[in-house]
């Protein structure tokens, strides 16, 4: 596998650029940590598995995401 190196870190503001949420990272899997079953039904653009994955608290949700690490970028608002 080409692991590469995590852009973000814990505590650090996202954005989802996909579906436009906001979020804080909570945890970091330097590659995919989660079931084949699980990928092949959620993650439908098929992010590469051999990237870093983000544990993620999307803000104003009780809910977690995992997510690719191309589908994230720095929360732009939280430096306005």
């Amino acid at each position: 596998m080409n692991k590469s190196q995590p852009k973000y870190c814990i505590g650090q503001m996202i954005h989802h650029k996909l579906y436009d949420y906001h979020g804080v990272v909570l945890g970091v899997d330097a590659v995919f940590q989660l079931s084949e079953e699980w990928y092949q039904t959620m993650a439908r653009s098929n992010p590469p598995k051999d990237q870093p994955w983000y544990h993620i608290k999307v803000h104003g949700e009780d809910s977690l995401r995992y997510v690719a690490e191309r589908h994230l970028e720095l929360d732009k608002n939280v430096f306005n």
